[in-house]
């Protein structure tokens, strides 16, 4: 076999990067020395965007970019650019935007060609290597923009001035008022969707959504209305029945196929998996249903068990595919399960639906009906058959794992592990959610400020607004669950950070980026993963009830300020910025747990977080942390730690009575 050479793709760290090292196409990376060459030869860009576990990434890449006549075409013609969309986020919104307002539609891969001075001025997705389902063939494409560029450039100058225009940025809310209707309109919006057989929203695809489901949860916690907490039962229930959550190895694929949650597309994303595991940890707080812990303890045990790098951080995604075939490494046949869990195999196969005619392809993706109904012996038979399975499971050719540890999407998973420790009595959770903290702080931090990414031994790219919002809310919420003032001090300093270099002081709102290239762009669309802009409002409500810091509110509010024309035109795609606005308007109880020692506080805390109390902040502080809490919060004064743990409750500036026992608390907390 002839050996390849190695193109500039080599020298990068990024699995998906590397995964085009040996191409015949001359890649370069995204960088000063792309971007000059372009400009030199005066050659139009071919700027390919995706990420390593993207099923349909793989598809062109071996169709085209693997191909020697098509790569010989693309490196006479063009200056071919590669980005791993994970890694320079930015980049990946603004010309998605771009394609968007040229097709009406996205996704990835992203092809998308640009004038030498980065303006796109013609895109699309996937192109098959021969003209098919109505698309033309990807070498027509590339022929097609290659005489645009030649024989119309003219042309293709006033195309990119129209896409230019088409997604310039938003000027901001034309109401200076925050209006609590929008709620309501958000509330309906979505529910107008909401699937009442299936639960989820839509039709096929199906997302999960976590973050619309987490508005409602919120919605229904303010004003009762129960159909807002059913439509959210109704999808959790038959999500983690469904084939799209994986009932052997723990965790969710990325979204469902269909319209029944049977069929997943069968990657699996830390974002996903640490949202929703947050999601049923609530859903659990309000329901005390075993199933959504049972959930909860499964994903995060995924998340700890096969998504963490060595040094404690955690890894990005696991592919859909492997040598055998999408989907082959997580489904069945009867026989494979009698194999692996002998005598409990048949059990196993009649709860989980595995049959000879199978789901998918022959073989059955493992799924229950909510209404199954399993006796206390077949549930401690089914736990042994899962454990047989898994052991099996891993001797197959297992998924590519995309081993960038990436700092906003750790901020999740930090968020997850401690909001799930404090609900579910796990304190090792928590250990896990520090270990991942101290990676980020100690590896993916240069000169006080956030990088963006660690892979193959090296920290890089600066930090974006999510890694800043995400990462500072997996901070606040890690102080919440170990009562460590570190976690606070970190999360304070950030946020100052995050105003001081990303905010737009003047019309409100923070950029995504620190680089102006190829432009700065404000984001507030919460879509699988909530924009950093939401998170960010999130986090500076919290910390201004914190820390009495007026300084963060005012910058949440211009932030919701400056996205509330998008609110009012497009609520439902805003949930969580929603969910800000929401703490905005109808403000924060503080919850504050004096105690000369944490365990004198165990009994208190547990209480707090015993609820679904989506609009507080708690504050325990002990003999040992009380003087430095008191130096960065305002919610300590008058109330040092005595003999008896007390718990002091406030909102809408009036204080209860201090508690001191769990039972006058929850008393307390019980009214809206």
């Amino acid at each position: 076999m002839e050996k390849k050479t190695p193109n500039r793709l080599i020298e990068e760290k990024s699995p998906y990067l590397l995964e085009h090292a040996l191409n015949p196409v001359r890649w370069y990376s995204w960088g000063k020395e792309a971007l000059v060459k372009a400009k030199n030869d005066n050659k139009p860009i071919f700027l390919s965007i995706g990420y390593s576990t993207c099923h349909w990434c793989h598809q062109l890449a071996k169709e085209s970019f693997e191909d020697e006549k098509t790569a010989a075409f693309i490196n006479k013609n063009f200056l071919p650019i590669k980005v791993d969309r994970e890694e320079r986020p930015e980049i990946d919104a603004y010309y998605m935007k771009a394609v968007q307002a040229m097709t009406g539609g996205g996704g990835w891969p992203l092809s998308v060609f640009l004038t030498p001075d980065l303006k796109p001025f013609y895109g699309g997705t996937y192109f098959p290597p021969e003209p098919r389902y109505g698309m033309p063939s990807f070498m027509q494409v590339l022929e097609f923009v290659s005489n645009l560029w030649k024989d119309k450039r003219d042309e293709v100058t006033a195309n990119s001035t129209r896409v230019l225009e088409a997604i310039a940025p938003s000027v901001g809310a034309k109401s200076a008022e925050l209006q609590a209707s929008v709620l309501d309109e958000g509330y309906s919006s979505l529910i107008s969707s909401f699937d009442p057989e299936r639960g989820g929203f839509g039709g096929a695809p199906k997302f999960p959504l976590p973050g619309t489901l987490g508005f409602l949860l919120r919605y229904h916690h303010r004003t009762g209305k129960e159909l807002a907490l059913k439509a959210v039962l109704k999808t959790l229930d038959e999500m983690m029945a469904g084939g799209i959550r994986d009932h052997v190895g723990g965790g969710f694929h990325r979204y469902s196929t269909d319209r029944v949650w049977l069929v997943p597309h069968f990657e699996k994303m830390l974002y996903d998996n640490a949202l929703l595991a947050k999601v049923y940890a609530e859903a659990y707080q309000i329901t005390r249903k075993p199933e959504y812990a049972e959930v909860v303890k499964e994903t995060l045990s995924w998340v700890t068990g096969e998504m963490k790098d060595e040094q404690r951080g955690f890894y990005s995604a696991q592919d859909a595919d492997t040598t055998e075939g999408e989907g082959v490494y997580y489904t069945w046949t009867p026989r494979e399960v009698e194999i692996a869990a002998g005598g409990e195999g048949g059990v196993f196969n009649r709860l989980y639906g595995v049959t000879r005619t199978g789901n998918f392809e022959g073989r059955s993706i493992l799924h229950m009906e909510p209404s199954a109904r399993v006796t206390e012996e077949e549930r401690e038979s089914v736990v042994r058959a899962k454990g047989s399975l898994y052991a099996e499971r891993i001797k197959r050719p297992r998924p590519a794992t995309d081993t960038k540890v990436l700092t906003s999407w750790n901020g999740l998973a930090i968020s997850a592990l401690a909001f799930g420790s404090l609900v579910l009595d796990e304190p090792k959770l928590a250990l896990e959610a520090e270990g991942a903290a101290k990676f980020v702080l100690k590896t993916n931090r240069r000169d006080g400020r956030l990088l963006r990414r660690y892979a193959g031994g090296e920290a890089a790219l600066e930090g974006t607004l999510e890694d800043y919002a995400f990462f500072v809310q997996g901070l606040l919420d890690l102080f919440e669950a170990t009562s460590d003032p570190l976690w606070l001090e970190e999360g304070v300093s950030l946020a100052k950070m995050m105003i001081d270099n990303y905010e737009d002081k003047k019309a409100g709102g923070f950029y995504l980026s620190l680089s102006a290239q190829p432009a700065r762009l404000k984001e507030g669309y919460d879509g699988p993963t909530p924009s950093g802009n939401s998170i960010a409002a999130l986090d500076l409500l919290r910390l201004a009830e914190l820390t009495g810091e007026e300084g963060f509110r005012k910058a949440a509010e211009r932030t919701l300020r400056f996205f509330g024309s998008d609110l009012e035109r497009s609520p439902s795609s805003h949930a969580v910025m929603l969910g800000a606005l929401d703490l905005l308007l109808n403000g924060t109880k503080e919850i504050v747990i004096s105690s000369k020692t944490l365990k004198g506080a165990e009994e208190l805390k547990a209480e707090t977080f015993r609820s679904f109390l989506p609009d507080k902040v708690v504050l325990v502080a002990t003999s040992a942390t009380f003087e430095k809490l008191s130096r960065m919060s305002t919610l300590l004064e008058g109330r040092e730690p005595r003999a008896k743990a007390r718990a002091f409750v406030c909102e809408n500036f009036a204080c209860k009575v201090p508690a001191e026992t769990a039972e006058s608390l929850r008393e307390q907390l019980s009214g809206r």
